[in-house]
């Protein structure tokens, strides 16, 4: 019996959120003392942030498998941005929420520029994927 195309694309942003989680938690455990001037470290200091919004993506994905691509990555640049640049702001309540380990992990602590040109990568490099996953699936 075959799978209805939103139920392979389902499975297939499924498949690249659980590889994206690993990968990227990976890269973070790297980063501290990587020197970016080098492959490794460059790999290692923004990989993790550039795999951030790809992981965005395909859950979007995952959630609304028929919904427009270019609709989907600007949710999530909207939403990856939102968290980023919201770490220029602190308020009491914000930083009690930063403060609990795994909230922490996902709001970030400290805004960074380079974070932001991760975010569009990330966001490029996930629509890409999925108009290549699309046209597979439509090839079958």
């Amino acid at each position: 019996m075959a799978i209805e195309r939103a139920g392979r694309v389902r499975l297939l942003a499924a498949l690249a959120v659980l590889l994206v989680i690993p990968v990227g938690l990976f890269a973070r455990s790297q980063r501290t003392g990587a020197d970016p001037a080098t492959l490794s470290g460059f790999l290692a200091t923004y990989t993790g942030d550039t795999l951030w919004p790809m992981m965005f993506f395909f859950i979007g994905r995952f959630v609304f498998p028929r919904a427009n691509r270019w609709s989907l990555a600007a949710v999530t640049l909207v939403l990856t941005l939102t968290i980023e640049f919201s770490q220029l702001w602190h308020p009491a309540a914000l930083e009690w929420l930063r403060g609990q380990p795994v909230i922490g992990f996902l709001l970030g602590n400290s805004f960074i520029w380079s974070d932001v040109v991760c975010l569009l990568v990330g966001s490029f490099i996930a629509t890409l994927m999925d108009a290549v996953l699309s046209a597979f699936l439509k090839s079958e």
